[in-house]
């Protein structure tokens, strides 16, 4: 492109979500989830609010609820016999844990983190483990988030 009053070129292939880049010697990068902020005098302030707002709103009987939800998911995936036993028996823990008067927080969050370490090992070895993960994972967070400030993001290493 040799007369170009924009100043916005494209070279090769072009996938995904472009915006508009103005200004002088810019750059993209592609991929999915990446960001980039080049110039002279640029802020970046970012927030990672990963299920923030989920321990604030979430009730004990919720917490129950979902963790009875995740029981019910893995009882009806394609799962090894023994994962999902393991599995189930971590998550009957966790929910007794909760489910008192006063719920053991901390034993709870152990027993959850134990579902979701199998349940993460599974979904790189069995395919029916990728698909359980991907809708596991949010509620475990949401879960972990209500069991424990930071215990969301450290329990999955997000």
């Amino acid at each position: 492109m040799t007369s170009n009053p924009g100043g916005f070129s494209v070279g090769g292939s072009v996938g995904g979500d472009i915006r508009n880049l103005q200004g002088d010697n810019n750059r993209a990068v592609q991929g999915d989830n990446n960001q980039a902020v080049l110039g002279d005098g640029n802020q970046v302030t970012q927030q990672n609010q990963v299920g923030a707002d989920a321990g604030e709103s979430l009730t004990k009987e919720d917490v129950v609820k979902l963790l009875a939800q995740l029981e019910t998911l893995i009882k009806g995936a394609e799962l090894p016999a023994d994962t999902k036993e393991e599995v189930i028996e971590d998550l009957s823990a966790a929910k007794k844990a909760t489910d008192k008067e006063e719920p053991n927080k901390q034993r709870a969050l152990e027993r959850l983190g134990t579902v979701a370490e199998t349940l993460e090992k599974t979904s790189k070895g069995v395919e029916a483990g990728q698909k359980v993960w991907t809708i596991a994972k949010p509620i475990i967070v949401k879960v972990a988030t209500w069991l424990g400030v930071a215990a969301g993001s450290h329990l999955l290493g997000l």
